[in-house]
Formats: C-alpha cells, structure tokens, sequence
C-alpha cells in the first residue's frame, strides 16, 4: 500500500511539473457548450484572426508597393558599391562597369548580344546565382559580376 502511494504521489508530481500544456499565465473554462480561453470565446478568437489576417495582407501590399519602388528607383552607384561590399574588390568592379557598358544599366551590344551594366551574355547570365532576376537590373548585374570575381572567373570579360 505505501509503494501504491509513493508511485501515485510521484505520478502527481510528475503530471503536475512537466505538463506541456499547463501555462500559469493562462486561463482556460470549459463547460455549457462553450469553451473559453484568457476570458475570450471563440467568436472574440476568430474577430481576432480576420483582424490580423487583415493586417497582414495590408502589409502584404505595402511591402510589395515599397519593392516596386526599390526596384524601379535603383542606382547603379549603389549596387556596385553593394556588389564590392558583398565579393569585394570594389575596384575592379567600377572598371569593368565603366569600360563594359560606361555604367549604362540598359546597355546593349547587338553584335555579341551582350546586356546590362557588366554586359553579360545570356549565356553567362544564366550560370550565375542571379540568373533569375532581370539582365538589366543594375543590383543583380554588379552582384553576379561580384560573385564571378569571387569565384575566379573575372577573366570572362574583354575589360580586366
């Protein structure tokens, strides 16, 4: 009989200490067919998620009408000091801008089909971690010029 009550008062502790779902700061009533939680029921719950839902999608917007504004207000002096911040070299890669394109983000070579401010060639552009984003971007072209730097293939270029 004391084993019987030394091992449920054990389990007691035991259940009692390292319930995961006990919180102290937290009150939850069940009963009549409603269940409340911190004296909220679960109409004043789900007002409380579309609210935050709401707010979430405003955000949403916001973020993205800012992105278009980066993205369409960039400049090129910046994303080549991104560029030498990021791969270093910062040197070299004012340049090669000035001598590949003369640091014209939508220049264009129609003899080799060469394009953007480090004038890639599709081909290049493509084995590059940047390749998804447009040629023309000036960010993306000083990054993947950086990264190619970075990894030893800074000789591509007719510039050095």
């Amino acid at each position: 009989m004391k084993v019987a009550a030394v091992t449920l008062a054990s389990l007691t502790l035991a259940t009692t200490t390292f319930d995961p779902h006990s919180h102290r700061d937290h009150h939850r009533v069940v009963g009549h067919g409603q269940i409340r939680f911190d004296g909220a029921g679960p109409e004043r719950w789900a007002l409380r998620y579309r609210r935050e839902h709401r707010l979430a999608a405003t955000l949403k917007k916001q973020l993205r009408r800012q992105r278009h504004l980066i993205l369409a207000n960039s400049s090129v002096s910046e994303a080549i000091e991104l560029a030498a911040a990021t791969y270093g070299d910062g040197e070299t890669l004012w340049r090669r801008a000035r001598c590949e394109s003369g640091l014209n983000r939508y220049a264009r070579n129609l003899s080799s089909a060469a394009s953007g401010l480090f004038q890639f060639l599709p081909s290049t552009w493509r084995s590059t971690p940047y390749a998804r984003f447009s040629i023309f971007s000036p960010y993306a072209n000083a990054l993947a010029a950086g990264w190619m730097g970075a990894h030893g293939r800074g000789n591509e270029w007719s510039c050095r």
